[in-house]
This record gives structure tokens, sequence and C-alpha cells, in this order.
């Protein structure tokens, strides 16, 4: 039988803000969320497909030039590959459900439609993509931060990226391939930020992307790259490589008009929210990806305190009770 104690605390957790509570797996323990980049990390060469684990796109400075590198951190130390070289293969064990909210009426499907969902918090057998201004030149070398710009997007359905602060607060579209081009991204510098990288349609998909800066001592960096996905385990990710090179060939023969590196006292979406809030050095992750994420993390948590406080009136009652018999 639960006592009065327990239904009160069982009370204060129900009347929590479920974006107070913690996110899976931010612990510690969780090697994701702690993290150091350091200034020896090497550049490898070579094409490579990431089916899982953690990697994150980033800028870095290479023999002084400002270069968009992916920093693969599945093996010990991490590496930094180019854009161009690296194919994310999102398999099928990526698949979730639309969720069933008017929050989601951006996505543009019904509720339950099956979509490919690279998460905000890490899953099992899935690649876990994010992006981090944490390279130590880089972080004395610019100012505020930098800009991950969206120039355009090619793919069988539509893309969306997304921060999801919370199950009570709305997603926070970043990037989405139906709006005019091009989106920018304000990342803080020396921050490490997660979020929703989502496709309604299996195959291939490339982003055409741009990272820019203003330096301390006044000029201004970009480099363009080219972001490929295989999405779909039936996917071969080498037509991603061949998509990434003829979308670089088109690029070339194009001249799109370059936007201004993004401030983000002039766009608050597309800072990210929680991205500027937090003070630089410290790394960030977001609460979690989907409602049923935050409905698990809540049984969780009730689950421990019930089962805490019950061991702990269990034991009061066992040292009463030998109280009683030594008396």
């Amino acid at each position: 039988m639960i006592t009065r104690s327990v239904a009160a605390l069982l009370a204060a957790l129900l009347a929590l803000p479920l974006a107070a509570l913690p996110a899976a797996g931010d612990t510690p323990e969780d090697p994701g969320l702690q993290q150091r980049v350091g200034a020896d990390e090497a550049t490898v060469e070579g094409p490579e497909v990431v089916t899982e684990g953690h990697v994150d796109v980033g800028p870095r400075f290479l023999d002084g030039t400002w270069t968009l590198q992916a920093r693969d951190d599945r093996t010990a130390p991490p590496v930094w590959r180019s854009p161009d070289e690296t194919v994310l293969h999102v398999h099928d064990e990526s698949v979730l459900p639309a969720p069933d909210s008017p929050d989601f009426a951006f996505l543009g499907v019904d509720p339950g439609t099956p979509l490919y969902v690279v998460p905000q918090v890490q899953a099992p057998d899935v690649v876990w993509l994010g992006w981090n201004t944490q390279d130590p030149e880089v972080t004395q070398r610019i100012g505020r931060g930098a800009t991950l710009r969206l120039d355009g997007v090619e793919g069988p359905g539509a893309f969306f990226l997304f921060l999801q602060e919370g199950v009570t607060g709305p997603p926070n579209v970043l990037w989405t391939s139906g709006a005019d081009y091009p989106q920018d991204l304000w990342m803080e510098v020396n921050t490490h930020v997660h979020a929703n990288w989502v496709f309604t349609e299996p195959g291939v998909y490339t982003l055409d992307v741009t990272v820019l800066a203003d330096l301390v001592d006044g000029t201004t960096v970009e480099d363009p790259a080219v972001l490929r996905f295989a999405v779909g385990t039936s996917t071969d990710p080498q037509t991603a490589l061949a998509a990434a090179e003829e979308s670089q060939e088109d690029a070339a023969t194009a001249s799109p008009t370059p936007s201004e590196t993004a401030d983000p006292a002039d766009d608050e979406d597309a800072d990210g929210g929680a991205v500027s809030d937090d003070a630089a050095g410290t790394d960030e992750e977001s609460a979690t990806s989907t409602v049923a994420l935050w409905a698990g993390l809540v049984v969780l948590v009730l689950v421990a305190a019930v089962g805490l406080t019950v061991l702990r009136g269990r034991r009061a009652r066992a040292a009463a009770d030998r109280e009683a018999d030594a008396s």
C-alpha cells in the first residue's frame, strides 16, 4: 500500500513541468554529453559510410583555412572527415510515427505517418548527427559564433530540422526544404548541439550548406559543403556520394547570393532558442525528440521515486521492530 508520503511525492512529481526533468541519458555517465574537442585531432581521407554513432559537423582551420568538416567520434581518439567523402546512412531503425499534435502540422503528413528521424537524443542503431563550434582555434578566432546556412536540398521527399525543447514547448523549426533559401542557423561559439533531422521518404538527400563567421580580426570567412544522406536501409550509400558530386558541379556553375552572417538578435528562431541562451563553453543537449520518450522518462522517475520511498519505509519499520524486540 502506498503511504501518504509516497502519494504526496507522486503528486509533486506530476506537478513538475516536463521540461524541468532531465533528458534521457543526461547523466555524467553518458559520454555523448561530455565532449572535449582537441586541437590535435587528425583529419582522415577516404569515403566513409556512417550507420550509427556520434558525428558533428563544425568549422575548423586547416592550415589556416576556414573549413567545414564532420567530427567522427565513433573511434578514440575522434577524427575529422570531409563532408564530401562522408555519407550518413539512416537505416529503417530510425523510423518513428508522426506525432498527433497540431504543433507538428509543419511536417505536412498525417499523424502516424512513418518518418525517418535522426534524433535529437541518441538512439541505438541510428546515426546521431549534431553540430559544434568547439575546435580550439575556432573558439579563439571567431566572435560571438558562426552561421550554418542551408542553401538548398535535393531529395525524393521533404526535409526538416527542428529542436524539441521539452514536451510542453512547440518544436523550433530551424531548416525546412519547403521554405525559401538561404536559411540561417546561428551557432554560439564553443557549443555542441543536437536536433531532429527528419526525412519523409527513403532515398538520397543532399544538403548544400555554407558555414560563415566574422573573425575577431574583422575579416569574414565562409566555406561551402554538401551533407549527404542515404535514407532507408535499402538505399545504396554509394549513390549518395555520386549525388553529392553532381550537386557540387551544379553549385560550381551557379552563383547564389550569399546571406550575411546571422545574428541571433536579428533572427530569434534561427538561433535554436536554447542554443544562444546557454553560456559559452558548455555542451548543449536538448530535452527529447518525442512525446513518447518524455512519457517514458516520467514513468522511470516515478517508479524510481516510489521504489526508493517504499524501501526506506521498510527499513524504518524493520529498525522499529528490532528496537521493540530488544526492549
